[in-house]
């Protein structure tokens, strides 16, 4: 039995055309969606076609699929969870020879089973698909990845719905009936897809604020993912990452960088050609030089870090330029100056020593100055905003960062966007209020688009103490970005973000925080126990030297030997009670009721003896026993004991 279906429906003349056209214009590939067009619809009203087979259809879905997953792994290796978009935006190209082959076929439709490799081993399944309008939908998509436009985005697609349900509109009703209908439809779809995004945006921060109560990720030096885009609140930890120890070196506020990036795309940072190398040691000692050149001692900070990776990013003050710790089994470093230790998992402790000078300085590369296309117009308008005709790099640069801090705010709780709007064009146009990675990345591009190269960096910023650490922390929410702007011959910290960015975040603090803390710390205090010298806790461990003693004193007071010591110096009463059972328990040896090994006489004889004999119970015998026997006990006890166990065991016992 034959399956002869075929599915889709066809498309208005030029539509898929216009859609193609559409796409390249909103993704700067004007040129190839031009060529792209005039081809598939100049073959479909060519009079020649091909009839070809079902293989050769099979062999273009499998190029085509080809083509994709190479295309899916190079975006995601260089782009992680934004390269969905560089994969969305080039996805008419990947499948365009898909729609070619089917419009030069006579059939005009290609078999199932191109598109499901399962389906080739069905001979007498032959569905057909008319993918055009798949491919018009997916054009749709694509654009949605423009760079920085307006409302063209939104008028390509009006105009492509609307053509499509114009063309398919039925013919009996009148246009005023099926307006009315579309624009109910409208709104009531606007409503329907409101309320989903505002459900996803819910879950998303759920999901979000979860996940960052625990430092599972690893960050990685060679790819920074912003939050820029992110709709809502922020949801960020009150989890502790770091302890400085307190003392006279501490300079607060402290700024601990981890790691720098030079390329930005999609709203991600990332490192380019910037591999890791291992350092040497010091001959006999768990210490890295970094700077070589000899100079005088510097500033010395004692810090620990959570994480739960062998491989983990130190933060480290600018500057930096020793490193020791017995924990750190290998240090790396890369040519933008971030530190990667490999050490056990835990609270990681270790010295840095500072020196007055900005540490490693790595000259800039063409990448330090390089500015997205799609950036270029926004930036050029807001430097002429700004104003930085006739000003040196220095005074440029002071002025970019004034800029910021005299127009804009900062905000944890970010706008709703539409689709073809870009978060950061609308940072700098609109809004202008967002957290530190728009205050960054905005102040790296201008600073590149003023001629000044500059760099993404990312870390921590220490300003809070914490009385039950006796030390300085940093939170999960404490985490910062900032730039890096090459001035006067050195890399030099721009933060432009507003200071009250901390103040504002440590407000957010749950009630649960205390709590937090207490567990963290009893949790960090045995880590180190743990990983570090009992030697590191002497002056800890000594506190505990006189509640244990205490205790120790207390529990021998309560001990067995200890009451029964005081009950024989108390008279001959306890001397002679394990004498007076003695005639019972050779009466049950008599009867073959020996007790067990280790047994007590309280479970023996409830065991071996009756449970009433004489009108007296075993247990009654056994509670006046144990009085005796293990505290002093005045005379009425012991003669009431003698008077049971002579009505238990007989007048001839007696």
């Amino acid at each position: 039995m034959s399956n002869a279906r075929e599915f889709g429906t066809p498309l208005p003349p030029l539509w898929l055309a216009f859609a193609l056209l559409g796409w390249g214009l909103l993704t700067d590939n004007l040129a190839g969606a031009l060529v792209m067009a005039l081809l598939v619809e100049g073959i479909r009203y060519a009079p020649l076609k091909w009839a070809l087979a079902e293989r050769e259809f099979h062999r273009a879905a499998d190029l085509t699929s080809v083509v994709f997953a190479l295309i899916t792994a190079v975006q995601f290796s260089r782009y992680s969870v934004h390269g969905i978009y560089q994969i969305l935006k080039v996805a008419p190209y990947c499948f365009f020879p898909l729609v070619l082959v089917q419009r030069a076929s006579t059939a005009q439709t290609i078999p199932m089973s191109a598109l499901f490799y399962s389906l080739r081993r069905q001979r007498d399944y032959a569905a057909r698909l008319d993918v055009a309008p798949y491919y018009l939908a997916m054009c749709l998509l694509a654009a949605s990845t423009g760079a920085v436009h307006d409302a063209r985005y939104g008028a390509f697609c009006v105009a492509i719905v609307l053509g499509l349900l114009s063309a398919a509109r039925p013919r009996r009703y009148a246009w005023t009936t099926w307006m009315l209908c579309l624009a109910l439809s409208a709104g009531l779809a606007l409503l329907t897809q409101m309320g989903v995004l505002r459900a996803q945006r819910w879950v998303e921060d759920s999901v979000m604020y979860w996940v960052n109560q625990f430092p599972w990720a690893v960050n990685d030096a060679n790819r920074e993912v912003t939050a820029i885009g992110a709709i809502g609140r922020l949801k960020l930890s009150d989890q502790i990452r770091l302890r400085v120890s307190p003392g006279p070196e501490v300079k607060l506020p402290l700024l601990l960088q981890e790691a720098s990036y030079d390329v930005f795309h999609f709203g991600t940072w990332s490192a380019q050609q910037a591999p890791f190398a291992a350092l040497d040691k010091r001959a006999g000692a768990a210490v890295w030089d970094l700077d070589k050149v000899a100079r005088a001692p510097g500033t010395r900070l004692q810090l620990s870090l959570q994480h739960r990776r062998e491989l983990s990013l130190l933060p480290a003050p600018r500057g930096t330029r020793v490193v020791a710790s017995n924990e750190i089994a290998e240090l790396q470093r890369n040519r933008f100056g971030a530190l990667m230790a490999e050490s056990p998992p835990g609270a990681l402790s270790y010295t840095v020593e500072q020196g007055p000078t900005a540490g490693q300085q790595t000259p800039p590369t063409t990448d330090d100055s390089a500015v997205p296309p799609q950036y270029r117009a926004l930036l050029d308008e807001t430097l002429a905003e700004v104003g930085i005709d006739g000003l040196d790099a220095a005074q440029r640069t002071a002025r970019i960062r004034a800029f910021f801090l005299d127009h804009f705010k900062y905000s944890l709780i970010q706008p709703d966007t539409f689709a073809w709007r870009t978060p950061l064009a609308d940072f700098l146009r609109n809004t202008r209020r967002g957290h530190c990675e728009y205050f960054a990345t905005a102040s790296v591009l201008l600073l590149r688009a003023a001629g000044i190269p500059a760099r993404y960096a990312v870390g921590y910023m220490v300003d809070e103490y914490s009385p039950l650490e006796r030390a300085y922390i940093a939170r999960a929410r404490h985490a910062h970005a900032w730039a890096l702007a090459f001035v006067d011959g050195q890399w030099q910290v721009i933060d432009s973000t507003p200071a009250t960015w901390y103040e504002l975040e440590d407000a957010r603090a749950t009630d649960w925080q205390t709590v937090q803390d207490l567990a963290a710390w009893v949790v960090y205090r045995y880590q180190r126990l743990a990983q570090a010298n009992l030697s590191d806790f002497t002056d800890q461990l000594l506190w505990l030297v006189p509640p244990l003693a205490a205790l120790l004193y207390w529990r021998l007071r309560r001990s067995p030997l200890a009451v029964r010591n005081a009950a024989r110096s108390a008279g001959a009463a306890a001397d002679a009670a394990p004498s007076l059972l003695a005639p019972l328990l050779e009466a049950l040896a008599a009867a073959g009721q020996h007790p067990a090994q280790g047994e007590t006489v309280a479970h023996f004889l409830r065991r071996a003896a009756p449970a009433t004999r004489g009108g007296v119970s075993s247990d009654e015998l056994v509670r006046l026993y144990y009085q005796l026997r293990y505290g002093p006990a005045p005379d009425a006890v012991r003669a009431r004991f003698i008077q049971c166990l002579i009505a238990y065991c007989g007048e001839s016992l007696a």
